[in-house]
């Protein structure tokens, strides 16, 4: 290939990291860093009634070329809920401005297409990729804002988000990415001649040493899985459980009784502990209370979704899901807002019925194929975290959160992934 080319491939696929690392740490750099004045006048312009449509429009010219340049039969779900969104948006636009999630949602399916566009299906492209997005994580695992005016405060990780919730999802997936790179590197083992491991302090340093991007991958896993833990998440927990489930079925090491005997004490320790934890509980006892306000609240906003779906089949439009379940159906007290935990019932209540089956079809038939590249579960994998801590957690209509998955989705769930010299 000729040097001008790789140079072009190359300054794309840093200009799309660069891009999707502004949309992972925009909290951070929009209140904390040196570009924040910048940010925030990006921020600004987003949510001004003036400029909004402007913005969405530039950006869906941009996810209307992906999509024609990536176009196959099951996309026609993905156009007929992105048509569905965008008619919902225009005639409901008084309420659809004020805040930025259909500004969120477009964008994550944008990157999602583009990304597949730029690494050009190369699996040496992707594998790099996927290992600067868990350098990225990891890099902000550990590293927290100072956020001592935020209820989380103390007692749950955050990193450079405001969210514990969102933290932990995003620990979760970079955990699942993590190890899905080592399972596909193979090279993350000694053995003698027998086949037995060996893990003499020569051999593991020699390993250190000849497979750099293993042992960083593996020093990664580990500080994630940390921050997975004090993020006290449970949508994250029970996300990167499903993951890692999946990354066993696929590589045939699936064990039903260790599956059921995980249910099984888990349900143990939710009976042990419903209705049982005072409130000067520490927290890590109060998170496997699922009798407190918290969950609760949670599936009180379940059944007031599917109440509204019910009388509202076509959706109430951006951004009132909130407000009809607050003013007609009765939420416990403070709980009106844990209807946004949901991405499933936002998009059936705002959007409707037609569109929340479009995108319940669409991952569907996005899974359905059944691939044999590593790189591919992996990607898979990741995203099935984040499908799941929608469902608990939501993140769609996050900026950091909905870039991951997106991209993950397209990546994991595209053609065979091959080389290209």
């Amino acid at each position: 290939m000729p040097t001008n080319c790789k140079f072009i491939r190359r300054l794309k696929t840093t200009l799309l990291f660069v891009v999707v690392a502004l949309c992972l740490f925009e909290y951070a750099l929009r209140y904390h860093g040196k570009t924040g004045s910048v940010l925030s006048i990006v921020e600004v312009l987003l949510t001004r009634s003036d400029t909004q449509w402007m913005f969405c429009s530039y950006v869906a010219i941009w996810c209307a070329c992906f999509i024609a340049l990536t176009f196959g039969l099951k996309d026609i779900l993905l156009v007929g809920l992105l048509l569905i969104a965008s008619i919902m948006y225009a005639t409901n636009y008084g309420f659809s401005f004020r805040s930025t999630n259909a500004v969120v949602f477009l964008g994550g399916i944008t990157l999602g297409r583009g990304a597949r566009v730029i690494l050009e299906k190369r699996k040496s492209g992707i594998r790099n990729y996927l290992i600067g997005l868990v350098v990225l994580l990891a890099f902000s695992s550990w590293w927290h804002l100072d956020m001592t005016d935020n209820s989380y405060h103390g007692p749950r990780w955050m990193g450079l988000w405001n969210n514990p919730n969102i933290y932990g999802v995003l620990m979760g997936a970079g955990v699942i990415l993590a190890t899905g790179l080592l399972l596909a590197d193979g090279r993350w083992k000694s053995e003698d001649r027998e086949g037995n491991i060996k893990w003499k302090p020569e051999l593991i340093l020699k390993w250190v040493i000849k497979n750099w991007e293993s042992a960083m991958l593996v020093i990664a896993l580990v500080m994630m899985e940390v921050g997975l833990l004090f993020s006290y998440s449970r949508g994250a927990w029970l996300g990167t459980s499903i993951g890692l489930l999946y990354l066993a079925k696929a590589y045939g090491k699936f064990k039903l009784r260790y599956v059921l005997t995980g249910i099984f004490i888990t349900a143990t320790v939710v009976w042990l502990f419903w209705n049982a934890t005072p409130d000067n509980a520490p927290w890590y006892v109060k998170r496997m209370d699922f009798g407190r306000p918290s969950a609760q609240h949670r599936v009180a906003a379940w059944s007031g979704a599917f109440q509204i779906m019910r009388d509202y089949p076509l959706g109430v439009g951006w951004n009132r899901a909130v407000q009809t379940y607050d003013k007609n159906y009765s939420p416990p007290e403070g709980g009106a807002s844990a209807i946004t935990t949901n991405d499933y019932v936002m998009f059936g209540t705002q959007l409707g019925l037609p569109a929340l089956l479009c995108f319940i079809a669409y991952i569907y038939l996005k899974f359905k194929p059944k691939v044999t590249d590593s790189l591919h579960f992996a990607c898979r994998a990741g995203a099935l975290v984040l499908l799941v801590a929608f469902w608990f957690d939501g993140g769609l209509f996050h900026l950091p959160t909905a870039a991951v998955f997106w991209i993950l989705l397209e990546l994991g769930t595209s053609d065979l992934v091959a080389d290209k010299n």
